[in-house]
């Protein structure tokens, strides 16, 4: 029998709980950002007298409801979100068994149809998961403005954060520059990166994709795809000995917070050759013009503490995966939410 993700060994808190009474975690971008306006700018509303039933009804025995008594439904425990549930069983599939380093990341961009090039209208009124994906691409890619926009408002997050009556999780704030050189060595792709002003090579890896799920949101502007991929260190290849068959310029703003990193990237890759030279061509090699594409991704920074919780479902221990996987997907949709 295969192992599954069940939501219902973690301890019972979360659930049984009313969500106006959990204690709310600092990590959370959607839990920071609030979504919903101020009070000062909040309408106001009069409550309404409470219900008097004719004398000689058969409703003057019944007490009045307290609607901050009422149950959370006929069992008594709040269900799980769909969606929730499903990043969570796909993470926990996909985190089987894995020791080395993972990569997890949320981008956001756009599904795109692939005969179409425009970006998918399904017949749906909110955000779900889309699993027929043979048709489609995922641009992770946002327009100048967009870019500007959240650049300003994780600005903001810094500040607030600072403030000396802020109570939750600091956001820390760094920019670097940093250029990707990817090398075909053996069949294998490898990327070397170097800080961009001192030439320091950073890091060299290979990646193997592992999974990923593309969410459709027809009530935002961008959509999210959710990818895991495994990394490897090797060794740098010889330079003179191979040529890079494509490089990237990241200019990035990187926002972190508890186990997260909020990447927002404008990359720049050159003009290029589209992969290996062909021996047998005549004429001049052909290339591709330079691109420019401004990304945000999610990525988390301490992935081992998520396998950890996974394995503590796996033992049928107290964990707090759902809460991880809650708080990821939240921050996630908080992003999209605000894209212009």
């Amino acid at each position: 029998m295969s192992e599954e993700y069940n939501p219902l060994r973690k301890r019972q808190r979360a659930e049984d709980t009313p969500e106006f009474q959990r204690r709310v975690s600092a990590a959370s971008l959607s839990a920071i950002i609030n979504p919903d306006p101020p009070e000062s700018l909040a309408p106001s509303f009069s409550p309404s007298p409470p219900f008097q039933p004719r004398q000689g009804s058969p409703l003057a025995d019944v007490r009045p409801l307290s609607l901050s008594r009422m149950e959370q439904n006929v069992f008594g425990s709040r269900p799980a979100e769909d969606i929730v549930r499903l990043v969570a069983d796909f993470m926990y599939t996909h985190l089987k068994d894995r020791t080395g380093s993972i990569e997890i990341e949320g981008k956001l961009g756009r599904l795109v149809d692939k005969r179409s090039g425009l970006r998918i209208n399904l017949p749906v009124g909110c955000e779900t998961v889309y699993t027929d994906d043979k048709n489609i691409r995922f641009e992770s890619n946002m327009t100048v403005q967009q870019h500007a926009m959240f650049n300003k408002l994780l600005n903001q997050r810094v500040d607030e954060t600072r403030r000396p009556d802020f109570r939750g999780s600091r956001i820390e704030y760094k920019h670097t520059k940093e250029i990707d050189h990817f090398y075909r060595v053996e069949g294998t792709r490898l990327r070397v990166t170097t800080d961009k002003e001192s030439g320091q090579v950073l890091a060299v890896i290979t990646k193997t994709k592992i999974a990923d799920l593309n969410i459709y949101s027809p009530r935002t502007k961008l959509d999210i795809r959710i990818t895991i991929n495994e990394e490897q260190t090797v060794e740098r290849p010889e330079i003179d000995a191979h040529k890079p068959i494509l490089e990237r310029h990241k200019d990035r703003l990187s926002y972190k917070q508890d186990l997260w990193s909020f990447d927002l990237t404008q990359v720049v890759s050159p003009e290029h050759e589209p992969g290996p030279l062909n021996p047998y061509a005549t004429g001049p090699p052909k290339t591709l013009p330079a691109v420019t594409t401004h990304e945000l991704e999610l990525e988390v920074a301490q992935p081992d503490i998520w396998l950890a919780e996974r394995a503590k479902v796996a033992l049928n221990k107290p964990n707090n995966f759902h809460e991880i996987t809650h708080t990821f997907l939240g921050n996630l949709r908080a992003l999209a939410k605000r894209a212009i």
